[in-house]
């Protein structure tokens, strides 16, 4: 599904905490090979442990480290530049299946300066993008994969791949939030829904009334799925164009992983 992936890489507060979410998706995203990546950024005060034979061997001891204990191939890469174009421009390059990040925070201040890396991110990358959050804790064997859906050509990609994850019957749950303005379409939207769900004895629906990315954040929260798949409206280089309101704040908030698939 999604064998080869750019794992980024920043060593900030709170990643090794994010990154221990990771192990239990290997498997069941079929990823057997990270590229371990850290991006030397131009803006940063340089000290001997950012020079770049300092940065390529403490990635290098992390990436036998996860080897050995995830199973998996493992492989590094240093770039010099701006982080979410390095990794982009690193995805098509390598070919890779897609792109994890943990969704580290930052001062508002350095937000506000720099960009939140995780939306960049989202908004350049032209593969699925996992995101794992800082608060989120393992899921279990027993955690369901979420599909949230509109109906809409967006999630095409989404569902496909959500079809591929339950296909072993894996728990998983369908899920479309009626917006309070819902469009005539809605109730073919409903049908939809129902229909993936009746494909696999193992899936179910969730359809819910309200301010769609509230009502999923409030039901992520409280159910803790082992991933969230949401569609986005397309890639562009521009980063300032909107991915849409309820993905951008699905991956800003959720306590969960959300792998956003373009």
């Amino acid at each position: 599904m999604l064998s080869h992936m750019i794992l980024s890489v920043d060593y900030s507060d709170g990643w090794e905490q994010a990154i221990l979410q990771l192990p239990p998706l290997l498997k069941r995203l079929g990823i057997n090979k990270l590229t371990l990546t850290y991006v030397i950024e131009p803006h940063t005060r340089k000290h001997i442990e950012d020079s770049e034979g300092a940065v390529e061997g403490k990635l290098r001891d992390l990436a036998k480290r996860y080897a050995g204990d995830w199973g998996v191939e493992t492989d590094v890469a240093v770039r010099h530049g701006f982080i979410a174009s390095c990794i982009a421009e690193l995805t098509r390059y390598l070919q890779a299946d897609g792109v994890i990040c943990c969704s580290t925070h930052h001062s508002a201040g350095r937000e506000l300066f720099m960009g939140n890396i995780t939306m960049n991110l989202a908004r350049m990358v032209r593969q699925p993008l996992l995101v794992l959050p800082v608060e989120g804790q393992p899921s279990s064997d027993q955690s369901p994969i979420f599909l949230a859906t509109d109906g809409s050509g967006n999630a095409g990609r989404a569902l496909d791949l959500f079809r591929q994850l339950v296909n072993d019957g894996q728990q998983g749950r369908v899920v479309w939030v009626r917006p309070e303005d819902a469009p005539e379409e809605a109730d073919q939207v409903d049908q939809l829904v129902h229909d993936i769900a009746n494909s696999k004895s193992s899936v179910h629906a969730r359809i819910l009334n309200g301010q769609p990315a509230r009502e999923l954040l409030e039901l992520i929260r409280d159910s803790r799925p082992a991933l969230t798949l949401i569609g986005k409206r397309g890639t562009t280089p521009v980063e300032q164009l909107p991915l849409g309101h309820t993905s951008e704040s699905v991956v800003r908030e959720s306590l969960s992983p959300v792998l956003l698939v373009p």
